[in-house]
């Protein structure tokens, strides 16, 4: 990948005509909020941007807002973009960027959008080069896009990132009554504060043969766990009757700004994850099926969930059988440098 350095990225941005750039500033955020809203709709995106997400980024200890991101306003001081490359500063393994910039809908075809690419692109690779220490993995920089949105699409792949994986969100109805198995040797339990860190651990591990995963920070699981869309009363355990671990879980969510586009309430389960050890038991159809019964107890319209397509365990087969249906689908293009 030949790109311009962070600072001439930076200058070619500035030379965009009839804008300004500054870095986000917390009281920016519910315009940026508005701008994610219309794009998001614009693009039919199935997963969208609420304040309450931008505000748990500025205020997470991990985020450097000063550093990773822009945001670009006309000359009425309307929001026109974003350039936004998240460096994950807690990563070594892995050394991961998130890029989500955007370009309002009446905007594009003016360049902005090549030239936002290019600035997260080089400000990534510069951050990874200032700070790169012995031992540290790869540097991934992974940017999501609906499938259908071609022009972002063909942007990704003439900047060399190429679609690595597809993912399909999934929804089913919860209409009438839900039956939950009984498991032999294994109970489901509520959410339990007290097992936080030993669901942490087994999260981590059940995930360890899926694509991408790298194992949370302490940090990071505290943030998850802290999120205004988590929801404790729907999450879910299995644990072991004979040794009284937990074993796998249903992390559960309520993405609310979700809602009102797709048409329905939908409780969300954002992590499902059995150890191998126990697997091929049933459990994870019990999880979900307990989960739905706690969404349904809730007033949910829906359960819903995401799934890579690829998945090694069979989670599609899994997720189809319980009649889940696919809604909407996403690709994850992405650049690595070793």
């Amino acid at each position: 990948m030949t790109l311009p350095s962070a600072a001439v990225a930076r200058l070619t941005l500035d030379e965009l005509p009839g804008i300004s750039w500054q870095p986000f500033g917390r009281e920016d955020l519910p315009a940026i909020a508005a701008f994610y809203t219309e794009c998001e709709a614009y693009d039919e995106n199935p997963e969208r941007t609420s304040l309450a997400d931008l505000e748990e980024f500025w205020d997470s200890p991990r985020s450097v807002p000063e550093e990773d991101t822009l945001v670009a306003r006309d000359a009425d001081g309307n929001v026109v973009a974003t350039a936004w490359a998240g460096c994950n500063r807690a990563m070594t393994e892995h050394r991961r960027v998130r890029l989500a910039g955007a370009v309002r809908p009446d905007r594009r075809g003016e360049g902005i959008g090549r030239a936002v690419l290019q600035w997260e692109l080089a400000h990534g690779l510069a951050w990874d080069d200032a700070s790169r220490r012995d031992g540290y993995g790869p540097l991934v920089m992974r940017m999501f896009v609906p499938t259908e949105q071609a022009d972002v699409r063909d942007l990704a792949t003439r900047n060399e990132l190429p679609t690595e994986r597809y993912f399909f969100e999934m929804s089913r109805r919860l209409d009438g009554v839900i039956e939950v198995p009984v498991l032999a040797g294994v109970r489901l339990a509520g959410w339990d504060i007290e097992r936080n860190d030993e669901v942490h651990r087994v999260m981590d591990e059940a995930f360890q043969d899926h694509w991408g995963h790298t194992d949370t920070t302490t940090e990071m699981w505290q943030e998850n766990i802290d999120s205004h869309a988590f929801r404790p009363a729907w999450t879910v355990l299995a644990i072991d009757d004979s040794t009284d671990r937990v074993i796998g879980g249903a992390m559960n969510y309520a993405w609310e700004q979700d809602w009102e586009p797709q048409g329905y309430t939908e409780g969300y389960t954002d992590q499902l994850g059995v150890l191998r050890s126990h697997r091929g038991r049933g459990v994870a159809a019990a999880l979900l099926l307990e989960s739905m019964r706690r969404f349904s107890e809730f007033g949910m319209d829906a359960a819903g969930l995401g799934v890579d397509a690829a998945n090694p365990s069979g989670a599609l087969r899994l997720y189809e059988k319980l009649g889940y249906q696919r809604t909407a689908s996403t690709c994850a293009h992405q650049f690595t440098r070793p």
